[in-house]
């Protein structure tokens, strides 16, 4: 139950922070489902590789929530950057973004049982690739 939840709660500051930004519902719509698909997918994929897939829905459930209570922290600053062009605002998001990479290893060290720099790489990696899948399938347009 919890795990439907937090993906409920995911997408939907998924949609609030990209129509925010973009003010595209439908794009918005698609990007988030695509976004927690291909996140679900690669860390079921993971667990299934490593033998741990009894870890799923805990190490799910713990990234969707993280995801939407960074993206809370992060709504207020896109409004701010979006409405002031606000260089502090691009700090603050960048300050975010980068918390949420750290959050996103720390989740991973614990889900696959290695060292937290190793977690936080996996999870660079994985943000900049999953970040280069979505600006090619969802280009920005405008």
């Amino acid at each position: 139950m919890l795990l439907w939840l937090t993906a409920l709660l995911n997408m939907l500051t998924g949609i609030l922070m990209l129509t925010d930004a973009d003010s595209n519902l439908a794009k918005a719509i698609g990007q988030t489902l695509f976004e927690l698909a291909l996140m679900v997918a690669a860390l079921y994929a993971a667990l299934r590789l490593n033998g741990r897939l009894e870890r799923f829905i805990q190490a799910a459930t713990a990234l969707m929530l993280c995801g939407f209570l960074l993206g809370m922290l992060a709504l207020p600053l896109i409004a701010w950057g979006k409405q002031n062009q606000s260089a502090e605002a691009g700090v603050l998001f960048l300050l975010v973004f980068t918390w949420g990479v750290v959050v996103f290893g720390h989740i991973l060290r614990h889900t696959f049982e290695f060292s937290l720099n190793v977690g936080i790489a996996i999870a660079l990696l994985y943000t900049l690739l999953a970040g280069t899948l979505v600006a090619l399938i969802f280009p920005v347009t405008g």
